[in-house]
């Protein structure tokens, strides 16, 4: 009987899947060319070593079928996947565990479980997959609760109904990304909506989280492929109306999306398909520096041509990924279609990319593998990778974080220049060392562009935490100051809270807390996110 793969409590994906030795010391390499220095590996906490405070709730009769207290699950469903998680984990930090873990099977089930933590007063962490990178599932509620059930959704994990002649499907929040285009693939039809952590999320948590897939123009959020959504509440079940298209007031799935489950869970959704895509190309550029670059996305953005993805990366991601020797900016450019010939639209593409001084990395034409060549293959292998290098990089203390935004065009180059700069000279301050901060686009749009910064930095075991929480509050700090949102697609999380709450306007956060009490009068689902 094969044996079934195991997920990390440590890190991203399964035991088995890890960067190679070759890998590790090309990376560390890499970083020390920016004086970004690897200390001695600390080892794993082994489950064994891991102390748990006892359970503070016991399992009630109706719901031991679905719930366990076994040691492995508390701890796996302790952590999302944000830096300070992955801290947390390496210096053994489980004290908030959550109590137990809960398996719903159907709705009924949620309901049994809000009624007994209602009547307890225990809190619940809606708990998707797990790959939170700003805290939305770390079970931290503070005292005022006299426990914690992390509810794992992974048994809502079916495609309930097809409609081919609409194009849309109803399926279960809990199906992970894989599973949910297996299922999908015997009709012709696909969502084509892939996250970086594509594969370990749930469509309920791309609903709950706002999240934003790769395809970077158009359809860049799952918002734009929802028709409809079912969520269960404290207070009951809330079920808009599949429609293609509604003027019909204020949006209850507008409400819903996004909501980070502190409003309810949500269990189905009716979501936007396509046919699978026959016409396919892609194309590389290389610019001399990062804002020739940027003006060629401009160009494109503003030219209606919707390239299914176009993003730009500078050369010290590149280079700290390996995905380049030299000193350039690289433009990834694709499109496809299910129905016509995509060449009208990667040639106008091209020539805005050589209006502004691009030069071809890898020709589209007639070259059906181009994605796996040159520079833009280089950036594919290092993207599927990158989820894997923290894992190696916090127990050796060396910070490794991203934080992502969008702003309007015209006051993208001052906003770039101000928040790397801050970025920069904030890991100096904080650390007493130089880092590394890079940037890439994620997203485009015509009126702007989504930035997606990283950063490395020099840290300690004893002092890792604190230096990562004012790294980030001073890069935050200036996303805002500039004009920037907190999150494009990462979400609110627990990290975010703080300038979520300065970005939406008071009269909304007051609408927000009122509708947190009548859906959730007891408080109990994901204290800490969205509402507190």
């Amino acid at each position: 009987m094969k044996k079934s793969k195991k997920l990390k409590y440590w890190g991203w994906g399964y035991e088995e899947t890890t960067l190679n030795k070759e890998e590790i010391k090309s990376l560390l390499n890499k970083l020390c060319k920016y004086g970004i220095v690897s200390s001695d590996k600390r080892s794993t906490p082994p489950i064994e070593s891991i102390n748990l405070n006892k359970p503070k709730i016991e399992i009630p009769p109706n719901l031991k079928s679905i719930s366990t207290e076994e040691k492995y699950q508390r701890i796996l469903h302790s952590f999302g996947q944000s830096q300070p998680d992955s801290i947390r984990t390496f210096q053994s930090d489980f004290n908030h565990a959550p109590d137990l873990v809960s398996y719903p099977e159907n709705e009924n089930d949620l309901i049994t479980l809000y009624d007994f933590c209602e009547k307890s007063n225990v809190a619940i962490i809606p708990y998707g997959a797990g790959s939170s990178v700003v805290g939305g599932v770390t079970s931290d509620v503070g005292s005022k609760y006299n426990g914690t059930i992390s509810v794992n959704l992974s048994k809502f994990n079916k495609v309930l109904e097809v409609d081919d002649v609409s194009l849309s499907a109803k399926i279960q929040g809990g199906i992970r990304g894989p599973d949910l285009e297996r299922s999908l693939k015997n009709y012709g039809l696909t969502l084509r909506h892939f996250p970086q952590s594509f594969e370990h999320s749930t469509l309920g948590g791309w609903i709950a989280t706002r999240s934003g897939g790769h395809f970077a123009t158009l359809y860049t959020h799952i918002d734009d492929l929802v028709e409809n959504i079912s969520m269960i509440s404290p207070n009951g079940k809330m079920n808009s109306l599949r429609v293609p298209g509604s003027g019909a007031g204020p949006s209850p799935d507008r409400f819903m999306l996004g909501s980070e489950g502190s409003m309810g869970i949500i269990t189905d959704a009716w979501v936007k398909l396509q046919k699978k895509p026959k016409f396919k190309a892609t194309a590389g550029y290389l610019f001399s520096d990062f804002l020739s670059a940027a003006q060629a996305v401009r160009s494109i953005s503003q030219a209606g041509l919707y390239p299914a993805n176009v993003r730009i990366v500078d050369e010290v991601e590149l280079d700290i990924n390996s995905a380049s020797k030299d000193s350039y900016t690289l433009m990834v450019i694709s499109f496809e279609n299910a129905d016509h010939e995509i060449e009208p639209w990667i040639s106008r593409a091209e020539e805005c990319c050589l209006d502004h001084g691009g030069i071809k990395d890898v020709d589209w034409r007639n070259n059906p593998l181009s994605n796996q060549h040159g520079v833009v293959g280089a950036w594919r292998e290092a993207f599927i990778k990158m989820p894997y290098n923290r894992e190696e990089l916090t127990p050796r203390n060396i910070i490794s974080d991203t934080f992502e935004t969008s702003i309007t065009w015209e006051k993208f180059d001052n906003f770039y220049h101000n928040v790397k700069n801050t970025t920069e000279l904030a890991i100096k301050t904080i650390t007493g060392k130089s880092g590394a901060v890079s940037c890439r686009f994620s997203h485009s749009y015509p009126n702007g562009p989504a930035p997606y910064f990283a950063f490395h930095a020099n840290s300690s075991e004893k002092t890792m935490l604190e230096d990562w929480l004012q790294i980030k509050k001073a890069a935050s700090d200036a996303v805002h100051k500039f004009g920037g949102t907190i999150t494009h697609h990462h979400a609110i999380g627990r990290d975010h809270s703080h300038w979520y709450k300065k970005q939406r306007p008071n009269d909304f956060g007051e609408i927000l807390s009122n509708a947190k009490k009548y859906l959730d009068p007891k408080s109990i689902l994901n204290p800490g996110v969205i509402v507190e």
